[in-house]
């Protein structure tokens, strides 16, 4: 039971910080400081990582939804492109189909 009110006791001190005043333990201190710089570092690396991951996957359903915007879009005008509904849409100004077909008009001689 002793040791272990020790083993607390040496937490409470550890977290305290009363183990950098001794003087045995500060030759250890750019150690540990390098430690958590280290550690500070690696966070900063892993949040960097995940925030990279979610613009990609922002990114990659965009991109699924233009796929779908310019298919659609596709679609529609290779139907305005019909003879069909060119013919529709111009006939209010009175243009329609010619029936003759197209001819070649040369110059000259030929």
């Amino acid at each position: 039971m002793n040791k272990k009110t020790d083993n607390i006791g040496d937490l409470f001190a550890f977290l305290k910080g009363d183990f950098i005043s001794t003087q045995e333990n500060k030759k250890h201190l750019p150690y540990i400081l390098f430690i958590v710089l280290l550690i500070l570092v690696n966070i900063r690396i892993s949040f960097h990582a995940e925030s990279l991951i979610r613009k990609a996957d922002l990114l990659k359903k965009e991109v699924a939804d233009l796929r779908l915007v310019y298919v659609t879009t596709k679609s529609d005008l290779m139907h305005l492109y019909k003879r069909t509904t060119v013919e529709i849409l111009v006939e209010n100004q009175g243009l329609k189909t010619s029936l003759t077909p197209p001819y070649l008009i040369t110059k000259g001689d030929e």
